[in-house]
This record gives C-alpha cells, structure tokens and sequence, in this order.
C-alpha cells in the first residue's frame, strides 16, 4: 500500500476525478477526506470507500470561501490528528466564455473555484501538513493550461496560473519537506459507468478519451514515496493530446 497511515484531502472529491482519486487513495491505504460543495455526491463517495473497508471522512464544503477551509481543516485535524496530502482537484469546467463576451461575474466565479481555491487550500492545508511531519501537494490542472481551448478564457486563465503556482509553491514549502506537483488531465470521460471503456475521440493521439482511475493512479504516485524526488512538475495524462501531430498535420478531406 502506497499510501498507508497517510491522511489525504481531496477536493471535489464527490464525484469524476475526485472520486476516483477518493477511491484509490483508500485503497492504497490512506485515510481520505473529501471536501464537497454537493452533499449528495460527497455522501455517496464516502459511503462507497467505507463499505469497500476504507477510511472516509466527508466535510461539505465551498473551497473559494476561506472560512469554510478554515471549519475543514480544523475537522480533518481533529478526527485524524494529522494531514499529510493535498488534492486540489475542485473546480468549474465547461463554460464557455470568449474575451468579448465573458462577463465579470462569471470570470470572478471561474477564477475562484479554479485557482483561488487552489490558494486558499493550499496554505492552510501546508501549514497542517508541516505540523504532521511533511508531505504532498497535487494540483490538478489541464491540458487548457498549455494549449487553450476556443472560448474558455476563464478557466484557461486559472489552469494556466496552477501550472506556475505550482512552481512557486514547490519553491516555497520544500525547505519544509512538502513537495508539490501537478497532473495536467487532456480529454477524460467523466460520465462512463465504472468498468466502461472510453470512447473513440481524435484530439487525443492515443484516439480514446481517458479515465478518471487513470488520472487517479498518476496521484498515487506523485503523493506517494514513489516521487520522493519529484517536486514542482507537471505530468500530463492526455493521451498524447498535445503531442498529436497526427491530427494537426492531416490532410484535409474536404
């Protein structure tokens, strides 16, 4: 078990990649809490990884609100009396929003789901992670965060500034024996049914859609001893999306 007598924190960890990440993590041994905004979801996962004989603990929680951050740490340090690994895996995705036609509100909604939130839960969660002795950040960003995808400037912008607060935060905490790392997901289905297979997608030069357990089992080693000397790097998991000269380069059909 990679990840046994960790306590890890999952953000957003109710459903898709978050719970896929849940899920793993518990299997490898950690004792897991996920932070939800949806209580349904959040419930749900934690049911799962209980009767699958792990250990879950679910606080719902809005993680762009430094108050509630602040309730959630407090709770995972109070029930597990440590916390060893971060996730920030919670955010926005799909909407759309070019630079005309962006509104505030919905920049400012964007941004602080996508990468306030990735501040907020990182210094408070650091500083609970040092207590314990040391440990793992994991951001979750993406693919939009090297090559944007067309009217999405909101949420490019904010995986765009994880992949560097990334950096910076790696700089900052390794003195205190925290690393940190990113996964950079492409095309992942987040809807199939578990043990579906993907489907066929041609962004992706491995010409499928990825899976959540597969971002899940790339967060298992960046979070575990396994990386003992891997920090401040991003490991994409996207099917070779931007590498895909295949499909750049392909003649024209029509």
């Amino acid at each position: 078990m990679l990840l046994k007598n960790k306590v890890a924190l999952v953000t957003g960890g109710g459903r898709g990649i978050g719970r896929a990440i849940v899920g793993r993590f518990a299997r490898e041994g950690a004792r897991v809490v996920l932070a939800q905004r949806d209580p349904e979801s959040g419930e749900r996962t934690r049911e799962e990884v209980q009767a699958a004989g792990g250990e879950a603990l679910f606080v719902p929680t809005d993680v762009s609100q430094r108050g509630q951050v602040e309730r959630l740490i407090d709770r995972v340090t109070g029930h597990f009396g440590a916390l060893h690994v971060l996730v920030n895996n919670a955010g926005i995705t799909r909407v759309l929003g070019d630079l005309l036609d962006t509104t505030q509100e919905t920049w400012d909604r964007i941004i602080a789901a996508n990468q306030t939130s990735v501040f907020i839960c990182s210094q408070l969660s650091a500083r609970a992670i040092v207590d314990s002795g040391g440990g793992a950040i994991l951001n979750i960003s993406s693919v939009n965060g090297f090559l944007p995808q067309p009217r999405a400037l909101a949420y490019a912008a904010a995986k765009g500034a994880i992949e560097v607060m990334t950096k910076s935060m790696a700089n900052d905490l390794v003195e205190h024996g925290v690393r940190v790392n990113c996964v950079a997901p492409g095309p992942i289905d987040v809807d199939l049914p578990d043990g579906a297979a993907p489907g066929p997608i041609d962004m992706a030069l491995m010409g499928r859609s990825g899976l959540p357990a597969e971002i899940a089992a790339a967060a298992v080693y960046l979070c575990s001893d396994e990386a003992s000397y891997v920090t401040g790097q991003t490991l994409l998991v996207d099917g070779g999306t931007l590498v895909n000269s295949r499909n750049t380069y392909a003649p024209r059909t029509d």
